[in-house]
């Protein structure tokens, strides 16, 4: 068999060539530090790395939603603690305008602080986060959330909807809460129902908030405690339903601080009633927060220093700080809802951190590099083409008329 010169040198290009292809994919993969350069190397192990590089990838997304989901929630706990302050100094205040010694000067004197106090809840409400977006507004970030309307009255301008992350591939974490649910949607009184007192009265009866325990848990209508005077000039009292118009307790002597009791209602009276004079129990509703300091407001500016006119004002008052309670206890609800998401959110940011340095090794197990098996490689590598070249330069000299 003959073997042409052609033949040998194409044959020594092509193998020196080949261990050159070696050495620059090892010196490749010294220089990245990677085993894995192309599918091709390892096809089962690039399988594996694209997957674990997903992952990894999902996971560290998850990640940095939950640190926006904290600082969202945080940012909303701090708002809601510095409104809890306020209504507590709110609340002060008309307990304050309980003192039957204060003249109309430091009515008016306290008036001054609960507007501005108005004004402070009114702006924290309308919060804003870094991007612009409003905190309460629900789902409509880009609307005020809290408006004032034609007739002077603070109105919800958001919707109902709650703003969610995810922070791990099973778990959604609320970043809002609604000012709806923060601000409005708060029964007013005790919850079930509010006291008051007729502005047309001219005696100095003073009823209190009261309880209510029955089924329903509602009151089916309105009740009006309507006070005369009997034959013997003993004062009584009837209570009637404003709606239909039923007695539902027919005349009862009048004595102060004893219950009176109907249909699940317990209240206490206190003070002295003229004849003709009532007092209203009206079933609860959703109140804001805000129209319950105008309320105040509203009731000192009204305030006259009469008998009947302190009666009414100390009626209003303990609606009033009723309604005050019930919207602190609402927003150290909302506050409790947050830290919770809070250390939920810290427990799945934990769970992904693992998972992610759990994938991580795997991922270098499939895809590093192992130095030293590649030094040696390219060590063995590079003699292996120094003896290829040397071996074509020698065979490249052989030539029969070298030996004549």
């Amino acid at each position: 068999m003959r073997i042409s010169t052609s033949q040998i040198t194409s044959a020594g290009i092509r193998q020196m060539l080949l261990r050159q292809a070696e050495i620059q994919h090892t010196q490749l993969q010294l220089s990245t530090q990677l085993r894995v350069l192309k599918p091709s190397d390892d096809p089962v192990a690039a399988t594996a790395i694209s997957a674990l590089t997903s992952e990894i990838a999902q996971l560290e997304q998850y990640n940095k939603n939950g640190d926006a989901a904290k600082a969202s929630n945080a940012l909303e706990e701090t708002i809601l603690t510095s409104t809890n302050d306020i209504l507590f100094r709110i609340r002060e205040l008309t307990v304050a305008l309980g003192n039957g010694s204060y003249t109309q000067n430091e009515y008016n004197s306290i008036g001054v602080e609960l507007e501005e106090s108005l004004k402070e809840l009114v702006g924290l409400a309308n919060s804003k986060n870094a991007n612009g977006d409003y905190l309460f507004s629900g789902g409509k970030v880009k609307s005020q959330s809290f408006i004032q309307d034609a007739s002077g009255n603070i109105v919800y301008n958001g919707d109902q909807n709650q703003r969610l992350l995810r922070v791990s591939s099973g778990v959604v974490e609320p970043i809002s809460d609604s000012g709806f649910e923060v601000f409005v949607d708060v029964k007013n009184g005790n919850g079930k129902f509010t006291v008051g007192s007729n502005s047309a009265n001219t005696g100095g009866a003073i009823i209190d908030q009261g309880s209510y325990q029955a089924p329903p848990n509602f009151l089916a209508e309105s009740y009006s405690i309507t006070f005369a005077t009997d034959a013997s000039n003993n004062t009584t009292y009837t209570v009637t339903g404003d709606t239909s118009g039923t007695t539902v307790v027919p005349a009862t002597l009048y004595e102060p601080d004893n219950a009176i009791s109907f249909n699940g209602v317990t209240v206490k009276v206190t003070g002295q009633p003229d004849a003709g004079d009532q007092l209203s129990v009206i079933p609860s509703t959703s109140q804001n927060v805000f129209s319950v300091v105008q309320d105040a407001i509203d009731a000192i500016g009204s305030f006259s220093d009469t008998e009947a006119g302190r009666a009414e004002f100390s009626n209003n008052m303990t609606n009033v700080q009723e309604s005050l309670n019930r919207h602190m206890d609402n927003v150290n609800i909302v506050r409790g809802k947050i830290g919770g998401r809070l250390n939920a959110i810290d427990t799945e940011f934990d769970s992904n951190l693992s998972q992610i340095i759990t994938n991580k090794s795997s991922l270098s197990d499939v895809r590093d590099l192992d130095i030293i098996e590649a030094s040696t490689r390219y060590s063995q590598q590079l003699v292996v083409l120094e003896a290829a070249q040397a071996s074509f330069v020698r065979i490249q000299g052989l030539n029969l008329f070298n030996f004549l």
